[in-house]
Order: structure tokens, then sequence, then C-alpha cells
């Protein structure tokens, strides 16, 4: 799958992080998530490859997909703008499978927007058939043209997974307000929970 490249980057610089991050994740004391977010440096990529195959329909909101497999590809850069960028496909069910590429941006401050509130949001996807074999997944697409959008969308219509990999972005850009914002909407808990255990998650380890 082909990797889609922003054309308005001026500076890739301000996405590459220090990385790796061994170093600062070994430790032998448990550390909070709170204090995991503050201690993470900045710019801060992480990318992860999930094969999603448990409760797929309702994670990505369809009626009949069982599988998708996302790379999710998280970024702070050092002025505080957050970058997520997903590509996967989705397949299973009865629906027509599916390619897509997929951009969450917030600006960084001064802005007007808030944590888990309105992201600016770049996709595309394309339909067609997938076909997996021991070399991996083959889309082949159909004759449909791609759809393309570019939208302002709101925290609660993005899909799950795509929450959680904000979260945790939004955890790092600004660790005290994001708590905040999180225990406001009810979800603070939630996020505690995931994170707590999740060695991927920051760059400091639980």
């Amino acid at each position: 799958m082909d990797r889609w490249v922003d054309p308005d980057e001026a500076d890739p610089a301000q996405w590459r992080g220090t990385g790796p991050y061994d170093d600062l994740r070994r430790g032998a004391e448990t550390v909070s998530v709170l204090e995991r977010a503050l201690r993470t440096p900045l710019p801060y990529q992480h990318e992860v490859d999930i094969h999603h195959d448990d409760g797929v329909a309702d994670q990505f909101q369809s009626s009949e997909y069982d599988h998708a497999r996302v790379i999710y590809n998280s970024g702070v850069d050092t002025d505080r703008r957050i970058k997520l960028l997903t590509r996967g496909v989705l397949w299973g069910g009865g629906e027509t499978h599916q390619r897509f590429q997929a951009q969450y941006r917030r600006p960084p401050p001064p802005t007007e927007t808030v944590p888990f509130g309105e992201y600016t949001v770049w996709s595309r996807y394309q339909y067609g058939t997938i076909e997996r074999s021991d070399d991996g997944l083959t889309f082949t697409e159909s004759d449909e043209t791609p759809d393309e959008s570019l939208r302002e969308l709101d925290w609660e219509t993005l899909f799950d997974p795509v929450q959680e990999r904000l979260a945790e972005l939004e955890l790092v850009r600004n660790p005290t307000f994001s708590k905040y914002r999180l225990e406001e909407l009810g979800e603070w808990e939630t996020y505690r929970v995931r994170f707590q255990y999740d060695p991927d998650a920051f760059a400091v380890g639980p």
C-alpha cells in the first residue's frame, strides 16, 4: 500500500523524533499515565501496525466488516501540533472491501480549538477486493474513483481506535489540561486504564 506524503508539510524534520525511546521506557518503578505523558519529550512520533478482529463493525462504525488492518503513525511536533496518519484496509462480512488513508490534525497553540473538540480530517478511500495469502494482503481496486474529502469532525464522531491514538497525543501535547478535559467528558478513567499497562504508549513505560 502506497504511503501518503503530506504535500503541505514544509519541514518534515518537525515530525522526526529522536527515538527509539528504549532508555526512557526502561525502569522498575510504576509510573502513572499522567507522569508518563509529562516525561515524553518532543518531537514525539510513534508507529504501530494493528490487526483489529474483535468488534470491528462497532469500532469502525460499519455494519459487517470482520477485520481491519491499520497502521497508525502518531506525532506531536516541537510546536505541539498534532498529526495522526492512518492507512489500512477493511474486509470480511458482506460489505465491499475497502482501503483508506486518513489524517487527523489539530493546530499548534495558540489555537481556538480544545483537546477532544474538533479535528481537521483529510480522508481518501477506495473500494475493491482483498485477498489473503502467505505473503500478506493483496488489494485489487474496483473501477470506482476513490473518494476524497477534507472536513472538520467532532471528537465523538471519530472511530474508537482513532480516539485512543489522539488521546495519547493530546496528553503528550498538554498533559494536565488534556486530563482535565477527559475528566469533564467522563472518559479519563477509560483511557487511564487503557494506557496504564500499555508499554507502547508514550515514550516512558509503565
